[in-house]
């Protein structure tokens, strides 16, 4: 479906490889727990320690999550009880949401109004069998137009979700909490294509009209849906790539590794 175009994207899957999607200046963002560079308190500026054992202390929360990308779109949350957690548990890194009110989120619109495609990658896990977003681009996407979101559904699955002036779910059914997943959401409006693919494998592609137009320009909430106001995630994010382009079948394959071997998914 999507073309094998040359692979951007080198055989070792290093985070010098990620950046290679937006080389060619793809509006996104790129947000790594793992790379301790990039993760802050809440203060925005005093590193966030990494959680291991115990209680889990204000300097085990994350305020501020550089974005990777390029674009400078940097992800933040102001109010301490809203930070989510960053833990270090058997060899991997993630961001621990509470399923009350954790969230992070890019509160200057991320302008996307160049594109009409769209490639979400992330590792992710959930706890419980609810409603639970990952990551929402605008504040509630049945309310906004040019919008997409991935995201956990009650009765065990996975969701992506593009809009236009139409709004499609791709979903992936059989996905019993707790587990933890690589996801990839990919959707053009105009074509139409929305696809979800769970740990490598294409699982929904309807082919229902999103309507025209465009993405939009909204703010990226991580975690949950507007600043954690609803849909909050019940588990951990372990990386999240957004990109606004269509990525090739050979970038797909390349990027769902690397999310696997942040995530600990063999795929």
């Amino acid at each position: 479906m999507y073309g094998l175009g040359v692979n951007r994207l080198g055989a070792t899957n290093t985070s010098n490889d990620i950046l290679r999607l937006f080389a060619n200046g793809e509006q996104g963002a790129w947000y790594d727990p793992s790379d301790l560079s990039k993760v802050f308190q809440q203060d925005g500026t005093t590193p966030t320690i990494p959680w291991t054992s115990g209680d889990i202390l204000d300097a085990n929360r994350v305020g501020k999550l550089v974005d990777k990308s390029g674009n400078g779109n940097d992800a933040f949350q102001t109010t301490l009880s809203k930070c989510p957690a960053l833990k270090y548990v058997g060899g991997l890194y993630y961001l621990e949401f509470d399923g009350v009110d954790d969230c992070l989120r890019v509160g200057t619109d991320v302008d996307f109004t160049s594109t009409d495609e769209m490639s979400v990658f992330a590792g992710a896990r959930k706890e419980n069998d609810a409603v639970d977003v990952v990551v929402e681009f605008s504040d509630n996407i049945g309310g906004s137009t040019a919008a997409f979101r991935l995201n956990a559904v009650d009765s065990n699955r996975w969701r992506y979700t593009s809009k236009g002036t139409s709004l499609v779910n791709a979903t992936a059914n059989n996905y019993t909490p707790p587990v933890t997943s690589v996801l990839t959401g990919l959707s053009k409006i105009s074509s139409p294509v929305v696809t979800v693919r769970v740990d490598g494998v294409e699982k929904a592609s309807p082919t229902n009209s999103q309507g025209t137009g465009n993405y939009g320009s909204h703010p990226i909430n991580v975690g949950s849906r507007n600043n954690g106001a609803g849909l909050q995630l019940d588990g951990n994010i372990y990386n999240l790539i957004i990109r606004g382009t269509l990525s090739n079948a050979d970038e797909i394959s390349s990027t769902e590794t690397y999310v696997a071997s942040k995530t600990g998914v063999t795929i």
